[in-house]
């Protein structure tokens, strides 16, 4: 449980399927990985809501069962109330048996970062299947988004619903997610809500509805025009 937002981090049965369905599958990211690894450049990823690192956990995961090598990937992420590496792993601890490799590579990746200053922080997580390099913004998310110096070419709409967390799902937020984002990128969130809606439409993505995950019935893709 967040207690800034008295929300959960995820649903703690379907927490790694939800994100790899809503955030992976739902992009299509498995192929424009590959894209990326063919023509050697980085895929640059942008996520609102780093808390708990579940999502680079499944990320993780989800490439590795991929089968492919020298990914490079550029993971953008945002934490105005970072945890610490010991009550990360609480939280990751119920998908141990799971992934209990791919926790104990970000939580020791995470340990090197001082979370008491504010900005930017990178470190890299290495794998098997390549690397991941960490840039995560100790801050507030809009701040985090405008000193983003390259667009990304995936967003992950996260950090609690837009009833707990409104701040994360504001319009000039949004907007901004769209400026830095390719042309041709795309965004996904798990919330179908109509202001959210809304001002992603205002920020230039065309939304599409796909399959919920965990009783949820739909969830939100927008591809950038």
């Amino acid at each position: 449980m967040n207690e800034q937002f008295d929300d959960r981090y995820f649903d703690v049965v379907d927490a790694l399927n939800e994100a790899q369905q809503i955030y992976f599958t739902n992009n299509n990211l498995i192929e424009r990985i590959t894209m990326g690894i063919e023509s050697r450049t980085p895929f640059i990823i942008g996520e609102t809501g780093f808390g708990a690192g579940r999502v680079v956990v499944a990320l993780m995961e989800f490439v590795k069962k991929s089968g492919l090598k020298n990914i490079s990937i550029e993971y953008n992420s945002v934490e105005l109330y970072p945890l610490s590496p010991e009550r990360m792993l609480d939280i990751l601890s119920g998908f141990k048996d799971r992934v209990g490799e791919e926790i104990d590579a970000l939580v020791e990746t995470y340990r090197s970062i001082d979370i008491t200053v504010a900005g930017w922080h990178s470190a890299k997580i290495q794998k098997s299947f390549g690397t991941i390099e960490l840039n995560l913004w100790i801050g507030e998310a809009l701040e985090m988004v405008e000193s983003l110096e390259k667009s990304c070419d995936v967003w992950f709409l996260d950090g609690h619903s837009p009833k707990k967390n409104p701040s994360i799902w504001r319009p000039e937020l949004l907007m901004a997610i769209g400026e830095k984002t390719k042309q041709g990128g795309t965004c996904s969130t798990f919330t179908v809500a109509s202001d959210v809606k809304s001002a992603l439409i205002e920020a230039g993505f065309i939304l599409n509805k796909y399959p919920g995950c965990g009783g949820k019935k739909h969830v939100l893709q927008g591809v950038k025009y």
